[in-house]
């Protein structure tokens, strides 16, 4: 993952619980801009995705893929230091349970930060905060409905 700026966790019917990879050896300049990207190339029914300004919200692409079932990790490492931001949507599947067991796996030398509950208020994203995020948070921050 440390080659990667961020990845998803896919809550679509169709490919439920694939893991996507974005940003290979950061070659955009913002996270928010290859999330976009994403957005829009995969859900092009879905007006107004190419719109987001990332620039005045960078939160903005996270949010709307959250409402659209996806787990999204950044990679926000400095130097040495392996961090990460996981965001979470408000329900993921069985599916995408069990994928993020492994995916944790693959990014336990990351400090993590999740983040669910997101919301949209006056043009801004929020959410609360989990700091030192450990696998045994998943089952306190997020519903799972069966697939």
């Amino acid at each position: 993952m440390e080659e990667y700026m961020a990845a998803l966790i896919n809550g679509s019917t169709d490919d439920d619980g694939e893991i996507v990879y974005l940003g290979y050896q950061f070659n955009y300049s913002y996270h928010a801009e290859c999330l976009k990207e994403y957005a829009t190339w995969k859900y092009p029914q879905i007006s107004g995705l190419d719109k987001m300004d990332y620039m005045a919200e960078p939160l903005l692409p996270i949010y709307y893929l959250t409402l659209l079932n996806n787990i999204i990790f950044t990679n926000i490492s400095v130097d040495d230091e392996r961090r990460g931001m996981l965001y979470f949507p408000r329900n993921i599947s069985m599916k995408q349970y069990e994928k993020i067991w492994g995916f944790l796996d693959e990014v336990a030398d990351f400090q993590i930060i999740g983040v669910y509950n997101m919301a949209l208020l006056d043009d801004m994203v929020v959410g609360s905060v989990k700091d030192d995020f450990q696998k045994g948070d998943i089952k306190k921050l997020c519903k799972t409905k069966k697939a």
